[in-house]
């Protein structure tokens, strides 16, 4: 060994070069907390609330008290005794009942009426309470729908069925122009939404026949999962007016049936949450305990096609929960031809949607401005601009005049339109696999297509085969790349700094766990897909982490699956080149998904879900190193 050592040299001499290599892991470890971070963060307007009202939404008379969800008896105790006192010299109980009518229980949402003489003391007695998430006077939101509407005439014109197109045989689909413009009969070739539940937050649906109540004619195939009431507050979300059942037309009608019309997600399963009466306006409160009901009982996506001038803060916290649960929120961008987005579209963690007519032109009607994400066809019934016959308007099935015995198809125009169009384009890509919020709104905005003027149409028109493309091989192939190669990284890099036995095989074995963790796309072969399915784009890994939910996703996505096997197959010195590539397997696919995410932790706040990535992809590496240098 000495005489190896050049002369003149010393161990702190030979040491030297490792500190850049150290300095340069410290700065990319840094940087990629950093994007970690940034790919997560919701950058809203950050403009103040008050600032941004449009208009000036009527008040229902109560007051919305949004408590911590963690809020103990004692909390509950503490706050009404702070209302008592606040609403003295008037009467009031000193026990729970003094929160009045609880809206949601998870939420710790109630709805009170106080003296009006007394409610600015019972906002000022009860904001600064630490049980206390949110009091405000609660207000209405309504419909933002055009009047306009018009009935089916004549016969559908003929839609042509080309190689590579799924053309249904719904007899009046020559009449969805609409479909048709965001790449629909492509994009059912590929996924039509199976798995994926959409909360339809609205004037409820036409969803059963019982009790006099009638379910639409072309929903009869249509996939429904247990709703709720929040204006009658049972479990009958029964639709009076027609709006909800046409926005769930447009996401999931019985499609290819040989009845009526369409839908943009035809097998994805609707969650029908009535908040709006039979005039189409609803309190704050019915509408975010409807948000955390969906987001508690297994929704997907929510579509709210209402909307008002003001901003709500136990709205915002009731999204907040949602996203944190996985859950995409889409909402219409309003009907005022502002250039302002009106609420709840402008809230934190929502898309956007504006609406436009046949020439992809601007509807007259839509809102637009700061905020807005994407468009969507919302229609022009003053036109007939596709020649086809009919007003340009969006063709579904539902109730005339609120009239539950009676149906019929009808195209309505208005951002409430375009709304479940994006909400059945997200649905698909929840089918495909991507879970994660974040991740579908960017690839809803990255794959639509552009019309120019970002001020008025946000990122463009959006795209359902262009979306689906993305899901489900863009992102696959382009990820799998990506971890592929930081494990190869790993490892070449470990084996020309030291002669290291175990490391021998060590990148044949990578390429197959990494294969093997999902960060090769398993899905695209064509063999292997079809017997996987779409949900498993993501790789074995993804789906094993979107399998076991928020809470078990922490551990799927961590050191935990590698750590794991290590401390079972480490005595066996055969398989240690394999644990080498499963531990820099699992490092490449967890920091490729902290910059790149598709999956949701609903544990962690999303600040920390990068970083939580990052950390544990460095401990997986870490541990492979570990065991490439024991010895034999």
């Amino acid at each position: 060994m000495d005489r190896l050592q050049p002369r003149g040299t010393n161990v702190s001499q030979r040491n030297k070069p490792a500190l850049p290599l150290i300095a340069f892991g410290l700065a990319a470890l840094g940087a990629l907390l950093f994007f970690s971070v940034r790919a997560r963060w919701d950058r809203g307007s950050g403009e103040d609330a008050a600032a941004a009202v449009t208009s000036v939404d009527p008040m229902t008379g109560a007051i919305l008290v949004d408590l911590h969800d963690g809020a103990s008896d004692a909390d509950h105790e503490r706050v009404a005794g702070l209302l008592a006192r606040a609403i003295a010299p008037f009467a009031w109980p000193t026990d729970r009942s003094a929160l009045g009518h609880e809206l949601s229980d998870p939420a710790n949402l109630f709805r009170l009426t106080a003296p009006w003489s007394e409610v600015a003391d019972v906002l000022a007695a009860l904001e600064r309470d630490p049980a206390v998430e949110a009091v405000e006077v609660e207000r209405s939101w309504s419909l933002p729908v055009s009047a306009w509407q018009a009935p089916l005439t004549g016969a559908a014109p003929r839609v042509s069925d080309d190689p590579g197109r799924f053309v249904p045989n719904d007899p009046y689909y020559g009449f969805q122009w609409h479909l048709d413009q965001i790449g629909m009969p492509e994009a059912w070739t590929r996924n039509r939404g199976e798995g994926v539940v959409v909360a339809v937050i609205d004037t409820g649906v036409a969803f059963r026949d019982e009790g006099g109540w009638m379910r639409a004619p072309d929903l009869a195939d249509t996939r429904f999962v247990p709703g709720y009431d929040f204006v009658r507050n049972d479990p009958n979300p029964d639709d009076e007016h027609g709006h909800g059942t046409h926005v769930a037309g447009t996401i999931a009608q019985s499609t290819n049936n040989g009845v009526g019309v369409a839908g943009v997600a035809p097998e994805a399963t609707i969650m029908p949450l009535k908040v709006l009466d039979a005039n189409g306006s609803g309190g704050w409160g019915g509408i975010a305990a409807a948000i955390r009901y969906a987001a508690d009982n297994g929704a997907h996506v929510i579509n709210m096609s209402l909307g008002g001038g003001m901003s709500s803060r136990a709205v915002q916290r009731a999204i907040d929960h949602a996203h944190s649960r996985g859950v995409l929120v889409v909402a219409a961008a309003g009907n005022s031809a502002r250039g302002r987005v009106e609420y709840p579209a402008r809230h934190d963690h929502v898309v956007a949607v504006g609406a436009v007519r046949y020439d992809r032109d601007l509807s007259f009607y839509s809102n637009y401005g700061q905020g807005l994400d994407l468009v969507a066809p919302g229609g022009d019934l003053r036109v007939d601009q596709n020649g086809d016959g009919m007003p340009d308007g969006v063709l579904q099935n539902t109730m005339v005049a609120g009239d539950p015995q009676r149906f019929d198809y009808l195209a309505w125009q208005g951002t409430s339109m375009a709304t479940p169009h994006v909400a059945g384009v997200a649905a698909l890509i929840y089918s495909a696999g991507v879970r994660d919020p974040d991740t579908v709104e960017q690839m809803l905005k990255q794959s639509a297509t552009d019309l120019g003027d970002a001020h008025r149409f946000g990122s463009g028109l959006v795209s359902a085969n262009h979306a689906l493309m993305l899901a489900t091989q863009g992102t696959s192939s382009a990820r799998g790349l990506a971890a592929l190669g930081l494990a190869l990284f790993f490892a070449l890099a470990l084996r020309r700094r030291a002669s290291l036995g175990a490391l021998a095989s060590t990148s044949a074995w990578s390429v197959a766990i990494a294969g093997g963790l999902g960060i090769l796309p398993w899905g695209l072969l064509p063999v292997v897909g079809a017997a996987l399915g779409t949900g498993f784009s993501l790789g074995a890994l993804g789906s094993l982490a979107t399998a076991f939910g928020p809470w078990g996703a922490p551990f799927v996505l961590s050191v935990g699956p590698a750590f794991g096997a290590v401390a079972l197959l480490l005595h066996v010195e055969r398989l240690r080149p394999l644990l080498v590539g499963l531990c820099f397997g699992s490092a490449g696919f967890l920091v490729v998904e902290a910059v790149w995410p598709t999956m949701s932790i609903g544990v962690l706040p999303d600040v920390l879900v990068g970083p939580w990535l990052v950390v544990n992809g460095a401990l997986a590496a870490g541990l492979g190193v570990l065991v490439a240098r024991m010895k034999r």
